[in-house]
């Protein structure tokens, strides 16, 4: 029997993949799960099943849980939602961001799931080691490419370099609860 219509899953190592989830819990009435909390019993309650995460690498963790916990989640309504900085109104970041996921989803998998993007942000003081030294790297490799190879997003990641950026609006989340609010 399912108790709850929604549960929000959520993956997030800087903070901005949290709160679009809690927004989203809090526009859907629905629970919220961090994803290092989850059991594998929660997901029978629910209709409706949320997962949130944040691509690092070309890896995003909550589509890896859609992976490892599909058969239980084949008959239910389930989303991804993706966040990152990259600007998600740019196709080629789409299809880049696709390209990351397809290694890890399988096609039949994705079929069977709804996935959107959002734009997340940076806060270069938090970044860990990691995280910094690669961001350092792309700096660096950007910065001595002509500028007419440069794209738009390029430039405005040499601009704001060393930044804390944050592009997380509520408007983001409104395709995800339509899709989730519609049967």
């Amino acid at each position: 029997m399912q108790t709850h219509k929604v549960l929000i899953i959520y993956h997030s190592k800087y903070g901005h993949t949290k709160k679009y989830a809690q927004w989203l819990a809090e526009a859907l009435s629905a629970d919220i799960c961090e994803s290092g909390n989850l059991k594998n019993d929660m997901l029978k309650d629910y209709a409706t099943i949320v997962f949130g995460g944040s691509l690092y690498a070309g890896k995003n963790k909550a589509a890896a849980l859609i992976v490892k916990h599909f058969e239980q989640l084949k008959n239910k309504k389930v989303v991804l939602f993706t966040c990152g900085v990259a600007d998600v109104n740019s196709e080629a970041n789409i299809v880049n961001i696709n390209k990351s996921l397809d290694t890890i989803i399988t096609p039949d998998i994705r079929d069977k799931i709804k996935i959107f993007h959002l734009r997340g942000g940076i806060d270069y003081d938090n970044l860990s080691f990691l995280h910094k030294t690669m961001m350092k790297i792309v700096y660096s490799q950007l910065s001595k490419k002509p500028d007419s190879e440069l794209t738009d997003e390029n430039r405005d990641l040499l601009a704001t370099y060393g930044q804390n950026i944050d592009f997380v609006t509520k408007e983001m989340l409104e395709p995800i609860i339509q899709y989730c609010n519609n049967r």
